[in-house]
């Protein structure tokens, strides 16, 4: 279109074409500024983001512990108990839990039922009678022998005295044994030694030999 075919619109026609240029050149004018800001803001918000994201892994790396620090905090629950070293015992019928666990192979478990073991029985008479503790083999056995002394010290029950609960308690008397033992002494009095025992179905010869060192007829 020549600049000269401008002149033969109409004045309403010729205001609508100045607009329409007044706002092709606001909207290029615009565009032209903004640009560049905008992709300044979109330059400088990218630092930010990785600012955030290196923040959440520091915090993810302070607040998750790896494996290793588990089983280190996990280690720390169960002290080291130190054990003894060749040469050193102890002694079974005074032994705490805590001198038990010095011996190799004895653990927390072990020595909490070898105390109550030797508690039921009144001590231990015999060192062999450490296998009858729950769970301890003969591997285990041979194994702590040795660090083990035995002075025997056992407490006496007193078969004429003690009542039936007493009685059964003990490790090497059983429902059967103490209601006979009972029912003798209400029948016919005290029981004045093992051989009135020995006469009775309900003892055996390995059961006398056993309760031997643990019975008093006073």
């Amino acid at each position: 279109m020549n600049w000269k075919d401008y002149l033969y619109f109409q004045k309403r026609d010729r205001v609508a074409i100045i607009l329409l240029l007044v706002l092709i050149t606001l909207t290029g004018g615009i565009y032209i500024f903004t640009r560049p800001q905008q992709k300044a803001d979109k330059e400088e918000a990218k630092p930010s983001g990785v600012r955030v994201i290196t923040n959440t892994d520091t915090l993810y790396s302070n607040t998750v512990s790896t494996p290793s620090e588990q089983n280190k905090d996990k280690a720390s629950d169960y002290p080291y108990q130190k054990k003894l070293e060749t040469g050193r015992t102890v002694e079974l019928n005074t032994a705490d839990t805590t001198s038990l666990k010095k011996i190799p192979g004895i653990g927390t478990g072990f020595a909490n039922r070898i105390v109550k073991y030797r508690n039921l029985l009144g001590g231990f008479a015999d060192i062999t009678q450490l296998k009858e503790v729950w769970g301890l083999d003969n591997e285990l056995y041979d194994k702590i022998m040795p660090y083990i002394t035995l002075i025997p010290q056992v407490k006496k029950m007193k078969v004429n005295s003690a009542d039936f609960n007493e009685l059964i308690r003990h490790p090497y008397i059983d429902y059967k044994q103490a209601k006979i033992i009972v029912d003798i002494r209400e029948r016919k009095g005290r029981i004045e030694s093992l051989k009135r025992l020995r006469l009775l179905e309900e003892f055996s010869d390995d059961d006398i030999k056993r309760l031997t060192p643990y019975l008093s007829f006073d």
